[in-house]
């Protein structure tokens, strides 16, 4: 049966020296913690700076979303004075251009100017294709007429309700490029309302950029602001900026009406959080640089590192002179040990301390003290084996004298024609010479059967031929090694006992099985059985828990019972069956590799 490897084995480190292992040790109870608790910690900070500057930012967008709000709000408010001024509904309802019409469209733009310093420009259309507007230096776009059939057409699509024009890249009067957005709302005559113009407020973008100014300082990114149908309002790289981005990675990712997700851009890691405003629909995201946003954690990092590495570096010098100290004493045992192995005796371990190892120590020299007194008494035993094994030899005389006097009985017998006699003296001799130990302990179960045959014919003689004997045992179990004389005590009980009260002839059978693991041999008689009690005691006697009280049985079956567990083991030997009158079955249990 195979051992099973430990982790050690595998990994290699049972063969290091012990100053290896506690080096090992001390690595794996220092850096690794150390390092771990460093990571960890690392990982905790970033995580917490991600969450906490999301929050900010949300909140600065939410602010600044607020503001822009209102400041749309406000140019919504200026489109709506028109609606409520009747003089300049009847001045728009005539197509004729006077001067009066001039004059009184030139104040009423005037008032709109007036109502937010930082919008724009204002300009009123009429129905003939007529724009009004107020001069001011470079205020003027180029497009206020090639617009008006578009924005005449969403003006009255809006039926009353302001509508804003996303950023546009207008020319101004000079030759400069502009960015600007539009806030429309068509002009509808109080009584018939129907439609008789449209006001158009313009503003600058640098207003959105005024905004955002705050939180591109705080987050060191750039902001994107588009409407609901993902035209850029605003761009802080003024690259994007009045173009339509449908089906760009930002706005894929941006579900819902706000959150937060990483992205690259231009090689560039960023943490964009966005949120969409409820009043207009515009989406405000802000873009964060990562690296920006780590610096501090990097740096705390770098120390951290740093730190460790000092202190790791410091632990594993330590480790090294600890190790060496507390396996110095080691090491000098395991000479001493290796000169011991090189039959040097003479040695001695110098105990100066009294823990483990001392401890170690002095038993090591006690080990060495009693091996040279086991020495001596070896020598001693040899001597005298050496005379037990003369007196050995000088004895094989009487065995030999035996065979000598029963083959003499034999002849006699056969000169005097009686053959029952020279029969029963010559297997007797057999018998005797299969007994005596010629140097071999087992045999093949072939030779033990034949023995068992042989024992069999005399008890044949003893008891007048009342016991039929019978064998069960496959072919293949002929060759199989058994102990000498295992089954001659167990089928010499069979026969006393089941003979005993019995007028007819008695069955007696041996049988074999094979099992997996096992060899199971039954001897099973026809006898008159056992109670309970003498069952019991039988057993008792047999394991060796009782004495046998003069039973040659139990002495019998207790001599094969230890033979075969000494030989075999412990899980091995007889069991024993019995009923009262319905006989008596022992089972002989053997492994079947005899090699476990």
């Amino acid at each position: 049966m195979k051992k099973r490897r430990g982790f050690f084995h595998f990994t290699g480190i049972s063969s290091m020296t012990m100053q290896k292992k506690l080096i090992i040790v001390f690595v794996v109870l220092i850096i690794i913690p150390i390092s771990a608790t460093g990571f960890i910690s690392y990982q905790n900070y970033i995580q917490s700076i991600n969450k906490n500057t999301k929050n900010y930012v949300t909140e600065l967008i939410s602010n600044m979303q607020t503001n822009l709000d209102n400041h749309l709000e406000d140019m919504m408010t200026v489109s709506k004075i028109p609606l409520y001024s009747v003089s300049m509904q009847q001045y728009l309802s005539h197509q004729e251009m006077t001067l009066e019409k001039q004059r009184q469209m030139d104040f009423y733009i005037g008032l709109l100017d007036s109502m937010r310093k930082d919008l724009y420009s204002a300009y009123i259309y009429d129905n003939f294709g007529n724009v009004f507007y107020r001069i001011k230096s470079d205020a003027i776009r180029e497009d206020m007429m090639s617009q008006y059939e578009k924005w005449k057409e969403l003006a009255i699509e809006g039926n009353g309700d302001p509508v804003i024009i996303p950023t546009q890249r207008v020319v101004r009067a000079n030759g400069s490029p502009q960015y600007l957005f539009t806030v429309l709302r068509s002009i509808r005559d109080i009584g018939t309302l129907e439609n008789i113009g449209f006001v158009a407020v313009d503003a600058d973008i640098s207003i959105i950029e005024n905004v955002v100014q705050e939180l591109n300082t705080v987050t060191n990114g750039k902001t994107l602001i588009i409407d609901g149908e993902n035209n850029v309002a605003y761009d802080s790289d003024h690259i994007l900026t009045a173009s339509n981005i449908t089906g760009n990675e930002v706005v894929e990712k941006a579900i819902g009406d706000q959150g937060s997700f990483n992205i690259v851009v231009d090689h560039i890691s960023y943490i964009c959080t966005y949120s969409v405003s409820k009043d207009t629909g515009w989406k405000i995201f802000a873009f964060i640089p990562v690296n920006y946003l780590h610096h501090d954690a990097q740096l705390t990092r770098n120390v951290t590192l740093t730190t460790t590495i000092g202190i790791i570096g410091f632990a594993l010098l330590v480790s090294v002179v600890l190790s060496f100290m507390m396996t110095r004493s080691l090491r000098q045992m395991t000479d001493l040990m290796r000169s011991v192995r090189g039959g040097n005796m003479d040695v001695s371990f110098d105990v100066k301390q009294k823990d483990e190892v001392g401890i170690l120590g002095m038993e090591f020299n006690r080990m060495l003290r009693r091996m040279k007194e086991l020495i001596s008494e070896i020598y001693v035993i040899q001597s005298r084996k050496k005379e037990a094994d003369l007196e050995a030899l000088q004895s094989q005389i009487n065995p030999h004298f035996i065979y000598n006097t029963l083959e003499t009985i034999r002849m006699t017998a056969e000169i005097n024609d009686d053959e029952e006699v020279a029969e029963m003296t010559f297997t007797l001799g057999k018998l005797l010479r299969y007994s005596i130990n010629r140097g071999r302990e087992t045999v093949e179960l072939r030779e033990e059967m034949q023995h068992l045959e042989r024992y069999l014919q005399l008890l044949r003689y003893r008891f007048n031929n009342r016991f039929n004997m019978t064998f069960e045992i496959p072919q293949e179990l002929l060759n199989f090694p058994v102990m000498k004389l295992t089954f001659q005590p167990i089928v010499e009980n069979a026969i006393i006992h089941g003979v005993e009260g019995k007028p007819n002839e008695v069955s007696i059978r041996l049988s074999a099985e094979m099992k997996e693991q096992l060899i199971i041999f039954s001897i099973k008689d026809e006898g008159a059985g056992m109670d309970g009690v003498t069952l019991d005691l039988l057993r008792q006697s047999m394991n060796g828990t009782r004495d046998a009280g003069g039973s040659k049985t139990g002495v019998g079956l207790r001599n094969v019972n230890e033979r075969i567990k000494l030989h075999y083991g412990e899980m091995y030997g007889l069991e024993i069956e019995s009923k009262w009158g319905e006989g008596t079955t022992v089972y002989l249990k053997l492994p079947r590799r005899q090699g476990d």
